[in-house]
């Protein structure tokens, strides 16, 4: 009798560990996530800066510009003002508290989505710095 108890003692303690470990890594993987979806955000955040500082340049170049770079400024600086409203956009919609208590499927969905939304601001963010940089050098 008392190995049966200590048995199923034995046996409720390896499954509370083992549910206890699981939920550990359940957390862990979305602190990762979350750790990386807000890496990403703080690498393309200081490039806004950039964003601005260019459509500036290039809005100065307008007033001086021949009739075709005119065509090439305004799609470059449309391609800044874009890079500029999917930032605010994804910073307004990014709400993480918003799958708090949820299962883990629906948490961890949400957070890679939110990993490549953030992941698509950086791309375009940083090809319109590099095609504004580009033309701004040529001038």
């Amino acid at each position: 009798m008392r190995k049966t108890i200590l048995l199923a003692f034995v046996a409720s303690s390896m499954i509370g560990i083992s549910c206890s470990s699981s939920g550990s890594k359940q957390e862990d993987k979305q602190k990762k996530l979350i750790e990386e979806v807000m890496a990403v955000h703080d690498e393309v955040m200081p490039k806004m800066d950039t964003v601005m500082t260019l459509k500036s340049s290039l809005d100065s170049a307008l007033k001086v510009s021949s009739p075709d770079d005119s065509v090439k400024i305004v799609a470059l600086s449309a391609a800044l003002d874009s890079a500029d409203v999917k930032m605010s956009v994804w910073m307004e919609e990014y709400r993480p508290e918003s799958v708090k208590g949820k299962d883990d499927s629906t948490v961890v969905k949400y957070l890679e989505n939110e990993k490549l939304r953030i992941t698509l601001v950086k791309e375009i963010t940083e090809k319109s710095i590099e095609n504004a940089t580009a033309f701004l050098r040529k001038k």
